[in-house]
């Protein structure tokens, strides 16, 4: 029995569309990360640096859902990971985590609105910051007035930038539902 597959069953629509999102949502993650890497690791307000990177992932998780923003935050643990050094594999498991789940909790209880992604991502900025002191807390026995102390002042100073993560992905084109542009149309 001999099948004809014809164009019109490869969906190329969407497969253009998904290739498309991807190059964007890369160009998205590296823009985020070296406006932080290279211009706020420089400025280190009472001994902390801005780690705004969940909040991006936060931010793509709420406009696109559970799998991309568990994919899209696979993909900024593994690039943030290998850019810092002290880490090893926290932010690759970590953030698809929190990719996942904001996501889950977008497609069944949460609005897309700005209040519901400020609480999300000012809680996964503690998170971010809790899961890089936890080794240094249980395992060092270092201070934990002192840990505790630099989490909450890297949460306050990534705070002010859920803002342009938030408005650049809302207004980002041709997100998951939305109408794009494609040479296969017909």
């Amino acid at each position: 029995m001999k099948r004809t597959i014809h164009l019109s069953d490869l969906k190329l629509d969407e497969i253009w569309t998904d290739i498309r999102r991807g190059v964007l949502y890369g160009l998205y993650l590296l823009a985020f990360l070296l406006l932080q890497n290279v211009i706020f690791s420089h400025i280190a307000p009472l001994g902390v640096r801005a780690m705004f990177m969940p909040a991006l992932v936060v931010a793509v998780a709420l406009f696109e859902g559970g799998r991309v923003g568990g994919l899209f935050g696979l993909t900024a643990g593994i690039v943030c990971d290998l850019f810092f050094s002290s880490q090893t594999v926290l932010f690759t498991v970590l953030f698809p985590v929190i990719g996942f789940t904001v996501g889950f909790l977008v497609d069944f209880f949460l609005n897309r609105r700005f209040f519901a992604y400020a609480v999300m991502a000012v809680a996964a900025l503690f998170l971010s910051a809790f899961a890089q002191m936890f080794g240094l807390l249980v395992y060092k026995g270092q201070n934990s007035f002192a840990l505790w102390w630099t989490a909450l002042l890297q949460t306050l100073w990534s705070v002010p930038f859920i803002f342009p993560a938030y408005y650049v992905c809302k207004i980002f084109p041709w997100r998951s539902g939305e109408h794009a542009p494609s040479p296969y149309q017909k």
